[in-house]
């Protein structure tokens, strides 16, 4: 019984995992599902100060901080694409935001990533 225990918490451990995964997208393949998405919303939860270095067009700033949680209140429940600088700010936003119920999907390796890429910045 214990086996199958262990057994039955490894499935549902990866099965989420993976649907993780499938949400932590590329650049090119995240632009290609936020164009793809209607009603999306483009969430960039980086610091002002790094906002002033180029933000992808169209994208919605609400800072990643302790707050963070609290300035959700006035979202709508519709799909969210979010990103930050490299990935872990996002990744935790991208955690807040599941828990209270959006589609998550993030930029996978943020907005360095995104401007290696070659991917437009305004």
């Amino acid at each position: 019984m214990k086996k199958l225990f262990i057994l039955l918490l490894v499935v549902a451990c990866s099965e989420k995992k993976a649907d993780v995964v499938a949400t932590l997208l590329a650049p090119v393949a995240f632009e290609a599902k936020l164009n793809a998405t209607e009603n999306a919303l483009l969430l960039d939860v980086r610091t002002e100060e790094e906002v002033n270095t180029g933000i992808i067009e169209g994208a919605e700033n609400i800072v990643y901080d302790e707050n963070f949680a609290s300035k959700l209140s006035s979202l709508e429940q519709r799909p969210i694409f979010v990103y930050c600088a490299a990935g872990g700010r996002s990744s935790k936003a991208a955690s807040i935001l599941r828990e209270k119920g959006y589609e998550v999907f993030e930029l996978d390796g943020g907005m360095r990533a995104w401007k290696d890429a070659g991917m437009p910045v305004k």
